[in-house]
This record gives structure tokens, sequence and C-alpha cells, in this order.
């Protein structure tokens, strides 16, 4: 609530108050919300180190959301020494329970060859996964391997459509 300013004024230090106190109860979705917190430095002084360790916390439980941030950590490389193949590691475990941006994360993957060996089907078959719960990333992503015949035959068509979802979600890229 106090993240959002839902019903209270916003103020992200509060959210981080009770994301803290639920996460160090176990909560699985406050240690992921307040590892988010600690990631972007909202709230709290930015500390990759404390985001990871509460990402951690929460993807031991089995959090998704978690996963994914996981997947983002080792392949950026920020916080812990860079592994594209131990991304690809958390954003299949994130993209298998239905992780929309894990899939997408996984599609970009395989498209690019980074961490797993180079597949433009797979690529498609994620972001398509990613593209049907409505990200936009992987809607435009899709809409690139139309419109280039990767993975999928040429198809303008195809390619058009996917760009105007994504439009209409006002994703700058698309």
């Amino acid at each position: 609530m106090y993240y959002h300013g839902r019903g209270v004024a916003q103020s992200s230090s509060r959210a981080v108050e009770f994301y803290r106190m639920s996460a160090e109860q176990g909560d699985a979705v406050a240690q992921y919300n307040l590892g988010v917190m600690y990631w972007r430095g909202h709230g709290v002084e930015q500390s990759d180190t404390h985001a990871i360790t509460w990402y951690r916390k929460a993807a031991e439980q089995g959090e998704a959301l978690a996963w994914n941030y996981l997947g983002v950590v080792y392949r950026d490389g920020r916080g812990v020494d860079q592994s594209v193949t131990q991304a690809a590691l958390w954003f299949q475990k994130a993209a298998d329970q239905g992780s929309a941006a894990a899939q997408n994360n996984l599609g970009v993957l395989y498209r690019d060859g980074r961490g797993v060996p180079r597949s433009y089907q797979l690529a498609v078959e994620w972001f398509q996964k990613s593209a049907d719960q409505g990200w936009a990333a992987a809607q435009v992503n899709l809409g690139y391997m139309y419109a280039r015949g990767r993975g999928v035959n040429y198809n303008d068509t195809a390619a058009i459509k996917w760009f105007r979802k994504a439009a209409d979600q006002d994703y700058a890229e698309a």
C-alpha cells in the first residue's frame, strides 16, 4: 500500500519497513519486494548485495519473480561475477512458472546465443508465450522475428500485428 500510495500517502521508506517485517517472518513475496527496493534504491540506500540476499531468500521458497531477477543479476554481472549461463538457468526456472519477463529474457538469450545455444525457434516460442501475456518487449521481439523470418516464416502482417500490440501499450521501441 505504501509503495503505491493506495489509501495512504506514498512512502517508499514506510513500504520498506513493512516489507522487512514480513520478509523477516519468511514471506517470499515480501522478500522479493524488499530485494527490489534495495536493487532500485527506493526507501533505502541502493545495495546490490542486500538485493541479492533477499532475492535468494525469496527464490529458495519458489518465488518466480525472484528467479527472474536473479537471472538479471547474473546476466548483467551486477553484484556477482557475470555468468550468462547461470542467468539462463534462473530465467528458465521463472519462465517455466509463467513469468512473462523471464520468458522474454530467455527468448533474448536463445535469439542471441548467449548462455544457451542459439535457437531462433526456441526464441520465438519464448517470445510468443511472453507476448501472449501482454509483455510489450516480447511483442516487439516477436515482431522482429516475423519481420526477419527468424524461427518463423517471414510475415510482415504478423510482424505489424505484434508491433501494434506493443505500441498500444505506449512501448517506445514499437
